[in-house]
């Protein structure tokens, strides 16, 4: 057994014994220390995580995703432990939501789970440093997994004011990441999902792109949206020549209380609006993210027409272990197919169903 082969094995063996006193904790607190160790010890990252593996590349985008799972935004709102997670293999790191000024989110608590469903619900309210604090740790990333920030504006930050904000919040960090994302679809900020209608976009996307037309931008809306809906967001994104879309944020669930409900509960609404983009995509790329918790999930994806996913409630009930099952189906895919995956995606979508049965 090699040495990395010895530490993986102790490692497993910690976990299995940490998880149970992160789970007898309340949920924003074991979050909060996980994310701590995270910061503390970037080693763990690399211990834990998955090997490189130059087939499980591809591209999104302008960019090289090293693996076709990345981390999604809200694990790590404030940039504090990405050296982390990029050594863990996630194929890129999305943090925030950074708004312009720090702010604190609503009330506690406002993180709750459903183990048995393998779900969150969160009603945070975009609580985080601020840009002031956040710029200087983007700054300081240096590792190939592309980097994303998720943008959105402040709670008491009117929709007239809001353009101006995000405008100014964009050109802040600009030069801090590799792609952005707007972040108008959470239902933890009261007033936020209104603005996903096309006046306000237009306006609000041809102020950005006057600020910055380098770097990849995407949009990122709800699951609780009418078919008419996504396909008017859809049709916006091609006419605003966005990078692309991310679908879905968290859907709001009154049964079980205030917030956005991810994880297993949510996959398969995200799933359907997905498939209404997917159909309508175009030259449109597609980040998915919502339910996406077994390969089973990233290869539906792909039989949809989809290429790249994010996690983020699966990687809190799965931890590590998480990466390693994506990576080792993929690997066994590339192995079968004789096919990177850039190869793979290279190919008619009929082709790669076919290849997909």
């Amino acid at each position: 057994m090699t040495f990395k082969e010895k530490v993986t094995t102790i490692w497993a063996m910690f976990y299995s014994l940490l998880k149970p006193a992160l789970f007898s904790m309340a949920p924003e607190t074991a979050h909060n220390f996980t994310l701590e160790v995270a910061r503390l010890c970037p080693l763990l990252g690399k211990l834990s995580g998955v090997s490189p593996d130059q087939r499980l590349g591809l591209a999104v985008g302008s960019l090289r995703w090293t693996f076709p799972v990345g981390l999604a935004a809200g694990l790590d709102k404030n940039a504090e432990a990405l050296p982390f997670f990029a050594a863990q293999g996630f194929g890129a790191i999305e943090c925030g939501t950074v708004t312009l000024r720090s702010q604190m989110g609503n009330p506690l608590p406002r993180m709750f789970r459903y183990p048995e469903e393998h779900s969150l619900r969160n009603a945070m309210g975009f609580p985080n440093h601020g840009v002031a604090a956040i710029r200087p740790r983007l700054c300081q990333y240096a590792h190939s997994a592309p980097l994303g920030v998720n943008l959105g504006k402040n709670k008491d930050t009117t929709a007239e004011e809001s353009i101006s904000e995000l405008a100014m919040l964009y050109e802040t960090l600009s030069d801090a990441a590799d792609y952005f994302v707007i972040n108008v679809s959470s239902p933890n900020t009261p007033g936020l999902r209104s603005l996903q209608e096309p006046g306000y976009l237009r306006e609000l996307f041809r102020e950005l792109k006057q600020r910055d037309s380098v770097r990849d931008l995407y949009l990122k809306i709800a699951p609780d949206l009418e078919t008419s809906k996504v396909l008017e967001l859809t049709q916006l994104a091609r006419d605003l020549h966005l990078t692309g879309l991310i679908a879905t944020n968290t859907t709001i669930m009154p049964e079980r209380g205030v917030g956005g409900v991810s994880g297993v509960l949510l996959r398969e609404k995200a799933r359907a609006i997905r498939q209404v983009i997917l159909q309508e995509l175009g030259e449109l790329e597609l980040i998915a993210v919502g339910g996406i918790t077994t390969p089973d999930d990233l290869f539906h994806l792909w039989r949809d027409g989809g290429k790249a996913a994010q996690v983020y409630t699966a990687y809190v009930y799965q931890g590590p272990d998480l990466l390693k099952s994506f990576a080792k189906a993929l690997r066994g895919f590339c192995d079968e197919q004789g096919l990177s995956l850039q190869e793979f995606f290279q190919l008619p979508l009929s082709e790669r169903r076919y290849r997909l049965k």
